[in-house]
Order: structure tokens, then C-alpha cells, then sequence
């Protein structure tokens, strides 16, 4: 088989892999790697996209050639879904090498900047204290602990901490401050308080994309991605139980 068509189906594949990465469903996942084959005269490409694996058979000049994709690690960049699948939408104007270019391009943009990730934390946390029935002081405790979430787990996550303990570690920890800064007298509803910084935890994206999957008829996907959101929300409410129950223990007042 030429060359260039291990490279068509190598970039397709990387594309792929680029938007599972970033959060997006199955079934654009697989349009784009079939689209990006198909506008560089492959006779036939097949993809199957699962949460943890890519699978992609391409047939030209009458052979077919395979490749099998690992997906370590998975986030949210909306700005890079849209980027790659823009640019597959214009494979047919472009040749493979130009189209590379910009794919390798869209990898190397940095993600959403440490600062924009603070920001985003602190006006989701401290916009859901004030949504739970908080006070305009319990709003900028939900601020500090809201920026802080984001840095711990933008830590964790770059020291490839196990996701499972990064946001049972985060939850726990919201729910400390939250008692501290009641009981020191900074927020007035410490329910509140907790309840809207944990938010900024709550698995949207994995349920959103299990119940696309499912109705897409992608079941294992969505059976899959229904499970992680399933063990994301036990994660969330494992460590304020534990705090909680600790404080309970050496003699705090009744939550």
C-alpha cells in the first residue's frame, strides 16, 4: 500500500484521539475520522470509537491497513473540538501536508490558561453558593475555594494522579475550608458554600456524553462513560463525608 496512506490513516487516527481527549462524543469522533479518509480517496474507512480506544480500518488500492489507538487521558477543551472538526470539514481544500500542519498546529495551542481556569472557578463556584441560597459573603469564601479547586486539580492532574482520588481529595478539601470559614464566622450558610463549590466537581460532561452515546446507539459508550460519571460522583461525595464525619468525631457542632 503507498505510503502516504499509513500517514492518511496515522493523522485521521491523531485527530480522533485529539478530540476523545477533549471531551467530545462518540459519534463525532467517528464522522471525523471517517471524513478526513474519505477526502484524501480512501475507497473505504470504518472507525469504532470507544471511551478508552480507537479502532480504525482503512481500505485503498485494494488492500486494507488497521490501526489501534490507546486513550491514556481524557478533558474538556471545547476551543479544540471545534478547531479540529472546522478543519476536517476542509480536508477536501487542502492537501495532507497542509492538513497536518494545522492538526499539529491545534495540538500544540496551549489549553485554557491557568488564569482563565481560576476565573471560571471562581464565578461557577461562587455563581451556585448564591443559586443554593447563599449570602453575598458565602460568595466570596466560594471565590477563594473555587480558585483553589482549580489549581489542586490542574496539579494533580499534570502529576497524573489517579482522577478518582484528585477529586475526592479536592471535594474533601472544599468541604474543610467551607467548615473552617463558617466556624471562624467568613460565611454565614455553610451548606450553601459546600453544595456550590462542589459543582465545579460534578461530572456534566461524562453524563451529557452518556446519554448522547446512548441515543446515538453507541450502548458501550454510554454504558462506559454512564459508569465514570457514576465513580465521579461517588469521588465527590466520598471526601465532604469524610470530613464532615471526622468533625462530627472530635466534637464539632451538628452539620
Amino acid at each position: 500500500m503507498n505510503r502516504d496512506y499509513d500517514r492518511l490513516l496515522q493523522t485521521a487516527t491523531h485527530a480522533g484521539k485529539l478530540l476523545l481527549e477533549s471531551g467530545a462524543e462518540i459519534v463525532r469522533v467517528e464522522d471525523t475520522i471517517c471524513r478526513i479518509c474519505e477526502a484524501y480517496d480512501a475507497q473505504e474507512a470504518s472507525s469504532i470509537v470507544m471511551p478508552t480506544a480507537i479502532f480504525v480500518t482503512l481500505v485503498a488500492e485494494g488492500r486494507s491497513v488497521s490501526k489501534v489507538v490507546r486513550i491514556k487521558s481524557r478533558g474538556l477543551d471545547i476551543s479544540r473540538i471545534d478547531q479540529i472538526n472546522s478543519l476536517s470539514r476542509q480536508s477536501r481544500q487542502l492537501t495532507l501536508d497542509e492538513f497536518e500542519q494545522r492538526l499539529n498546529a491545534i495540538e500544540q495551542k496551549p489549553p485554557y490558561s491557568p488564569l482563565a481556569n481560576i476565573l471560571a472557578g471562581v464565578l461557577a463556584a461562587s455563581g451556585f453558593t448564591l443559586f443554593f441560597g447563599g449570602k453575598a459573603q458565602d460568595a466570596l469564601c466560594a471565590c477563594l475555594i473555587g480558585a483553589l479547586i482549580q489549581r489542586v486539580s490542574a496539579a494533580l492532574e499534570k502529576k497524573k494522579f489517579p482522577a478518582f482520588f484528585s477529586i475526592s481529595l479536592c471535594s474533601a478539601m472544599t468541604a474543610a475550608l467551607a467548615i473552617a470559614m463558617n466556624e471562624t464566622g467568613l460565611a454565614v450558610n455553610r451548606d450553601a458554600l459546600i453544595i456550590g463549590s462542589l459543582m465545579l466537581l460534578v461530572p456534566g460532561l461524562a453524563i451529557t456524553n452518556a446519554v448522547r452515546d446512548s441515543l446515538a446507539g453507541d450502548l458501550i459508550s454510554g454504558m462506559s462513560r454512564a459508569m465514570e460519571a457514576m465513580m465521579i460522583a461517588i469521588a465527590v461525595a466520598l471526601g465532604p463525608g469524610l470530613v464532615m464525619s471526622l468533625w462530627m468525631m472530635i466534637g464539632g457542632l451538628p452539620l
